[in-house]
């Protein structure tokens, strides 16, 4: 299959000068520069199949975004060539791209012809560029009156809509609101399964894994890493606790947790693949965004006796007290709990609605705790709930979320014995005589 993009020994060099007016004595110095080269990205060979959807991870200065905007052709390589087939429309957080003395609507029309679209086929697209958008009267307003939200609509909404072969997303949506993330998450999901290539930069390990389905790792302008996704973010994870920062800290529990929440940051926005996002999800909490009338206040596990746990042996059971409050009065809810690993792989959920364990009319105010109890046959390593609590009311709303709300450290079991896979089921192993091993008549 030939390559949508490739790139052959790709490079980008840069020539910094040591102070704001050495540049200038340069010029009056000829042959004796005082500017040193600098290569951002170097001998990059990569190529991407259609319909792919790759995941570019690396630190800030790693190269992620020269590297896009020379496959974009916002910027030429010093060395080496790039192709891409097809059409290629990118978007860029900063609102690259966009004239700020044009309107938004000239910007969109602007767009559309240098992408080689007729100006009759933009017009028609304008409505529904328009309704993505959501900008409303700003859309005749200047570039320049735009928050950089904005210039995030406009861009996003342009790049969708105009059918492109290949679609480059440069921190796209770090701009956005939560509600413009959702749906800006799902018409991501909806163009990579129509068979739109996608490039997707995020600093959202979570966010790679489940949207992208090949990864690549940068650092300081090379391609150190490539191929499965938890693979690379893996080896990035790996390159973080190696580098200078790594090494000057000491992991604690409070930064496990802030881990967590930072592979998982876009978990809220990111409609549950497989349904689209008015289906319920694997993980068992609702995608929607909470309406705020209920709180979960904290979580927190308990060993067998019902004390504080931060650790608990492969194979013992814990319970997991979640404490939440109403802030209307509510006449049915539910509680939901999600347990996740460190990849943040939903691994066991639970809810009061699941069975005959109903919470009952609440009333304004009331407060409410509720336990979950579960065994815990889990390899060692770091593990974290979720809690939700929802009404059936409207078809199904979430009244209030907590991500992270508690963690846990479970240890090897107690006798010792090795759990090899991620859980540690129960098993019964007997050797046959041989009456037994002989075969069926």
């Amino acid at each position: 299959m030939t390559p949508v993009v490739s790139l052959k020994g790709v490079g980008k060099r840069y020539r910094i000068s040591s102070s704001r007016s050495s540049w200038i004595k340069d010029l009056f110095r000829p042959g004796k520069s005082s500017a040193h080269e600098f290569w951002a990205v170097e001998d990059i060979d990569l190529d991407i199949e259609p319909g792919a959807t790759l995941g570019i991870l690396g630190r800030n200065g790693a190269g992620k975004s020269t590297l896009l905007k020379m496959i974009s052709g916002v910027s030429r390589p010093t060395a080496g060539e790039v192709r891409v087939e097809g059409r290629l429309a990118a978007i860029f957080s900063t609102g690259a791209g966009f004239n700020p003395e044009f309107t938004g609507r000239d910007n969109v029309m602007l767009n559309g012809l240098i992408l080689g679209i007729e100006r009759d086929e933009m017009l028609a697209r304008f409505d529904d560029i328009a309704a993505f958008a959501d900008i409303g009267e700003f859309m005749d307003q200047p570039i320049k009156t735009y928050s950089s939200g904005m210039k995030s609509r406009l861009g996003f909404a342009v790049a969708v809509n105009v059918e492109a072969d290949v679609l480059v997303l440069d921190e796209a949506l770090s701009a956005g609101d939560a509600a413009f993330k959702k749906k800006a998450l799902q018409r991501m999901y909806d163009l990579r399964d129509s068979g739109t290539t996608v490039l997707f930069v995020s600093h959202s390990l979570g966010m790679v894994q489940r949207f992208c389905t090949e990864a690549v790792l940068l650092h300081k302008g090379h391609l150190v890493a490539s191929g499965d996704p938890k693979e690379v973010v893996d080896s990035y994870r790996e390159l973080l606790e190696n580098s200078e920062d790594g090494k000057k800290s000491r992991q604690n529990e409070k930064e496990r947790q802030l881990e967590y929440a930072v592979d998982h940051e876009d978990e809220e926005d990111t409609p549950s693949y497989g349904g689209g996002a008015s289906a319920s999800p694997a993980n068992g909490i609702e995608p929607r965004q909470p309406t705020g009338e209920a709180t979960i206040l904290g979580a927190e596990f308990l060993d067998g006796d019902g004390r504080p746990a931060r650790s608990a042996a492969s194979g013992s059971t814990v319970t997991v007290r979640v404490h939440l409050q109403y802030l209307r009065e509510e006449e049915s809810s539910a509680v939901t709990l999600v347990l996740r690993d460190a990849s943040g792989q939903p691994l066991f959920s639970k809810s009061t609605g699941d069975g005959a364990v109903p919470l009952g009319p609440r009333s304004r105010g009331e407060r409410a705790a509720v336990d979950f109890t579960f065994g815990v046959p889990l390899r060692p390593g770091s593990y974290a709930v979720d809690a939700a609590v929802g009404s059936p009311r409207g078809g199904g709303t979430c009244l209030g979320r907590a991500q992270t709300a508690s963690t846990l450290e479970v240890t090897p079991p107690e006798d010792g014995h090795p759990v090899r896979g991620l859980v540690d089921l129960p098993a019964r192993v007997r050797v046959l005589d041989a009456a037994e091993r002989q075969p069926p008549a």
